[in-house]
């Protein structure tokens, strides 16, 4: 008998964004209802606080600031998404794994049809072929999707299968903007490279590039940049004056004043922020460094011996895994949630404590917006499905 979170769920016609928005509001509206038909000597501080928090919820939810996660189903349960068999390997020439929509419910994928390739959203493919494609990105709200594609011997962004007229020597990892109106993506210019920005580089040339990200209200953009043996981290092209054995992938803060990036030091590993490390060093560090939402904390995936765990400004858990991925703050910036490798198999650690499922894979690890929810795409056979569970 399946658990009360592990029921599979069906699934379900997407409503519009405006239906949504007002299903919400009127939910939140008639708790506020039920505490207001208190009789008044019978309401408490905390009553009036709850009605306060509740009306900022629903501000939250028309303001032109909202957060996404707001409209995303957090029912509990499982649902299946795709059979990667049978809806994608047996009807294309060849295809390659998926990539999810931030809320793990749409699915792009590399797909080769005849002698071309193109995007699979859905199962549905783009009409416009390509003589190769490679990594897809999902705009933040899973309406667009950015991809690598090869036109002629050169290399340049396509979105929604409209390429950038610009042609590169080579092309890495497309990232949306916050607000999904501009892609930016690291270019190989006559053996340098630069950023481009809706195909317009970057002045500056470098060595290498990586895959930039841009500030939380878009006007700002970090990328790790190489020049000779040393790494640092560019802002709208201007690098750090201080240089790094290596640099990983650069993080914003939630307010764009700091950004946050992992860095090699001498043989060892440790974050940089703003340019200036951490005392403490490690045998690695992996993927991008993230802030707690207040810009106050930030968690990092690092390597001590040969396990790998979660360092919150430096301090690292005591629980150790074989593996760990994309660290999540919770809302109030009191939990982490990391996926980690146990014995082969995946799963989620909250604050170091490890679900007792394991899966083949865990994608898309996201909080609910009140924190008390845990959304995660996971891998079970040939099978994805989108799990949502309780904190």
């Amino acid at each position: 008998m399946l658990k009360p979170f592990e029921k599979l769920l069906p699934k379900k016609e997407r409503k519009p964004p405006e239906e949504i928005k007002k299903e919400r509001a009127l939910k939140l509206l008639s708790e506020i209802e039920e505490i207001q038909k208190k009789p008044e000597p019978e309401k408490t501080k905390e009553d009036y606080f709850k009605i306060v928090e509740l009306l900022k919820d629903i501000e939250r939810i028309f303001s032109p600031e909202k957060d996404p996660r707001l409209f995303w189903d957090w029912e509990i349960g499982k649902k299946l998404i795709v059979d990667w068999e049978k809806d994608y390997r047996e009807r294309f020439d060849d295809c390659w794994p998926p990539h999810f929509s931030p809320d793990g419910e749409k699915i792009a994928a590399l797909v080769k049809i005849g002698e071309k390739w193109t995007v699979a959203v859905d199962g549905k493919p783009c009409k416009e072929m390509f003589d190769d494609c490679w990594s897809p990105q999902f705009s933040p709200d899973g309406k667009n999707v950015a991809v690598i594609v090869k036109i002629g011997g050169k290399k340049t962004i396509s979105v929604d299968g409209k390429p950038w007229e610009e042609r590169f020597d080579d092309c890495w990892s497309p990232q949306f903007s916050p607000d999904g109106k501009n892609v930016a993506a690291p270019v190989e210019i006559g053996r340098k490279w630069t950023i481009a920005v809706n195909g317009k580089p970057w002045e500056e040339r470098f060595d290498h590039c990586l895959v930039p990200q841009f500030s939380p209200n878009g006007k700002d953009i970090a990328a790790p940049v190489k020049i000779g043996k040393k790494e640092t981290v560019a802002i709208n092209g201007k690098p750090w004056k201080e240089w790094f054995d290596s640099c990983g992938f650069p993080h914003f803060s939630p307010d764009g004043k700091n950004v946050a990036v992992s860095v090699k030091i001498g043989g060892k590993y440790t974050i940089a922020v703003n340019g200036k490390p951490w005392e403490e060093r490690f045998g690695d560090c992996r993927g991008s460094p993230h802030f707690s939402p207040d810009g106050e904390k930030i968690a990092a995936l690092v390597k001590i011996g040969e396990k790998w765990t979660v360092a919150v400004d430096g301090k690292p858990w005591k629980e150790m895994f074989d593996d760990c991925w994309s660290p999540q703050f919770s809302p109030d910036g009191e939990k982490i949630a990391v996926i980690v490798k146990i014995g082969g198999k995946k799963t989620i650690s909250v604050d170091g404590k490890p679900w007792e499922e394991r899966f083949d894979d865990c994608r898309n690890l996201q909080f609910s917006p009140d924190g008390k929810k845990i959304m995660v795409v996971i891998k079970e056979g040939n099978k994805y499905y989108r799990l949502v569970k309780e904190v």
